[in-house]
């Protein structure tokens, strides 16, 4: 599956003070990458903002490519991880939490991990 994450407010709070990865992201798309799905990073604030996410907070490793949040995007979600649910029902996916400020007990993004075991996309014993 192409599974393409979002950036403000889901993988990352970005404020005047602070630049914070949620918790368990690397995790997740290792896990995800692991199984055998591409990992994608997009946003509306545009290409190079998730190009500055991406590197600052380590993440390339595990991503299949970045891009603008643009509805012709190629190659197509088949499950988005987003704060915004007028998305995630147009593209199918998880509606995470806002990510608003740091918690490091957050795990919004292993619950989107049990909404791919849902749909028999991901294993959780994998």
């Amino acid at each position: 599956m192409n599974i393409f994450f979002d950036v403000d407010q889901t993988l990352v709070h970005i404020s005047h003070e602070t630049n914070v990865l949620r918790p368990r992201a690397k995790e997740v798309m290792q896990r995800l990458k692991e199984a055998g799905h591409r990992v994608y990073v997009w946003s509306a604030s545009g290409l190079a903002h998730v190009e500055r996410v991406v590197h600052l907070h380590g993440l390339s490793e595990w991503v299949d490519g970045m891009f603008d949040k643009d509805p012709r995007v190629a190659p197509r979600p088949d499950f988005i991880i987003d704060d915004d649910w007028y998305l995630v029902e147009k593209y199918g996916g998880y509606c995470v939490s806002q990510y608003r400020e740091p918690d490091p007990e957050d795990r919004e993004l292993e619950t989107a991990l049990l909404r791919l075991t849902e749909l028999g996309a991901f294993d959780l014993g994998a």
